[in-house]
């Protein structure tokens, strides 16, 4: 079995990775394609936040409060899923390039269309045309390629190249 702690901190720096690609994700497609991003209402990760600073005690957060308190989720829960990622390949199971795509769809059908739903963030799936989920499990899949990427990337490296990045910094 590989090193646990090496290896969370691996699926950690991934995760911020795939949650990095997502947010360019939706930028780029922002861009091109402007009325497949522009949701209705607040977006769930604001509507957790909202909640939990509810639960901590402030009635009524400010709309900036609610948009860094939505951030701050979506952040916390790309890299968490990347410990998940580094705990499984501390496991001995690397997640490929394949496996990736598929962590990140699983991802999507996890949290979108289920999770979402079942806390009232979100309306039934039913309810959404084909091209919202489309989008989103575009962004999912980017975020599963980086997750993979990094992973990739960081794990393979050797004492020598690690060497050569402290250094570096």
């Amino acid at each position: 079995m590989a090193h646990l702690g090496k290896n969370l901190l691996i699926g950690l720096a991934a995760g911020v990775a795939g949650t990095a690609a997502m947010d360019a994700y939706w930028m780029g497609l922002a861009k091109i394609k402007p009325e497949w991003v522009q949701s209705e209402g607040e977006p769930a990760t604001q509507k957790v936040a909202r909640r939990a600073l509810r639960k901590a005690g402030v009635k009524s957060p400010s709309q900036q409060t609610r948009r860094v308190g939505g951030k701050t989720v979506h952040w916390s829960y790309g890299g968490s899923w990347g410990l998940v990622a580094g705990a499984s390949r501390a496991a001995g199971a690397p997640i490929t390039w394949g496996g990736g795509q598929l962590f990140g769809a699983g991802l999507w059908a996890l949290g979108d269309l289920w999770m979402l739903y079942k806390m009232d963030l979100s309306k039934h799936p039913s309810e959404y045309p084909a091209e919202v989920h489309a989008t989103a499990l575009g962004a999912h899949l980017a975020y599963g390629l980086a997750v993979w990427a990094t992973m990739k990337g960081l794990g393979g490296m050797t004492g020598s190249r690690r060497r050569k990045l402290r250094r570096a910094a």
